[in-house]
């Protein structure tokens, strides 16, 4: 069995080859985006980075993960990306995915949820959702209706 420890989304993770240790910089909990809701493509990218660990330490284990992110609404914004989740040898495993560019249709709460399927199962089952809060402001200059 698989635990999931945590996931952070963020601008950047670096990983430093002496110690094997990851440094989050620039936690991201909200854009703020200058224009109105409708099909925007925001040009940054951003780390997903997410620690998964055996539930047993002695039991190697094994999985496929997945991550979407998700629309106030419930709809999925882009396909989700997978990728392999491999404790056959170490007791941890880290991953760090990339989302470039970011589509966006509204404003509201949404959400990067992540899945885990396990070797032994068929489906797929929800381990985390790490909201990301976006609004829109009108860009300066622009007069608003009364």
């Amino acid at each position: 069995m698989i635990d999931h420890v945590w996931t952070v989304v963020c601008s950047r993770a670096v990983i430093d080859q002496d110690s094997n240790n990851v440094s989050l910089q620039n936690v991201v909990e909200q854009l703020n985006i200058s224009g109105e809701p409708g099909h925007v493509v925001i040009p940054m990218s951003l780390d997903i980075v997410t620690l998964w660990a055996r539930a047993k330490v002695e039991v190697p284990a094994g999985g496929l993960a997945r991550v979407t992110f998700l629309s106030p609404s419930g709809v999925a914004t882009d396909s989700p990306f997978e990728y392999n989740v491999d404790l056959s040898e170490h007791r941890r495993y880290r991953s760090r995915g990339r989302i470039q560019p970011l589509h966006i249709e509204e404003a509201g709460r949404h959400a990067f949820r992540v899945e885990l399927q396990e070797e032994s199962e068929t489906g797929w089952h929800q381990v985390a959702s790490i909201p990301l809060e976006i609004s829109f402001t009108p860009p300066e200059g622009s007069e608003q209706a009364e």
